[in-house]
């Protein structure tokens, strides 16, 4: 007997994340807790690692700041995108044949010439280009974090960042 097929959505589960930090003011905590979660929620759902049903609870005290997110995915759908790659004009030369600058442009996304899209109007008065359509690999929850994570520390509201200085010159 086979599984059953299973979706994206199907594998949702709460994420908890708790930073632990130095002495943060007392003050403060409010505006950094809320920060912090929402900073992540955005990050989340950015990736399509989080939907719209996704709910937020913060936590914080002065040495831990946390966030709780529900409806959390393990890997975001795959997603298609179109890439527009040059003006027509400089792809394809008067032959029709492809130009070396499209055949370069390729080899270094790890493509072939056949994966081009025909040309297409960008819009009123602009000059055609050439297009490729390709699928786009969900992130994973970790790599998607942490991406949320590094995005939200350096955002946070801190009203005096401390700096240290090490002796002998190594930082």
């Amino acid at each position: 007997m086979t599984a059953p097929a299973t979706t994206v959505n199907d594998h949702l589960r709460n994420l908890l994340v708790e930073l632990f930090v130095e002495e943060l003011p007392p003050k403060s905590l409010s505006k950094l807790s809320e920060a912090f979660g929402t900073g992540l929620l955005a990050g989340l759902r950015a990736q399509g690692l989080a939907g719209d049903g996704s709910a937020l609870n913060v936590f914080a005290t002065p040495r831990r700041l946390a966030a709780r997110i529900s409806h959390v995915r393990a890997v975001a759908a795959d997603r298609a995108q179109s890439i527009k790659l040059m003006p027509a004009a400089v792809g394809i030369d008067a032959a029709g044949q492809p130009t070396a600058a499209l055949s370069k442009r390729l080899q270094g996304m790890g493509l072939d010439v056949a994966a081009v899209k025909q040309v297409r109007h960008e819009g009123e008065g602009k000059a055609e280009a050439l297009f490729i359509d390709t699928t786009q690999r969900g992130a994973t929850l970790t790599d998607g974090l942490q991406q949320a994570l590094t995005d939200t520390l350096a955002k946070l509201p801190v009203a005096k960042v401390m700096t240290y200085q090490l002796h002998g010159g190594d930082g």
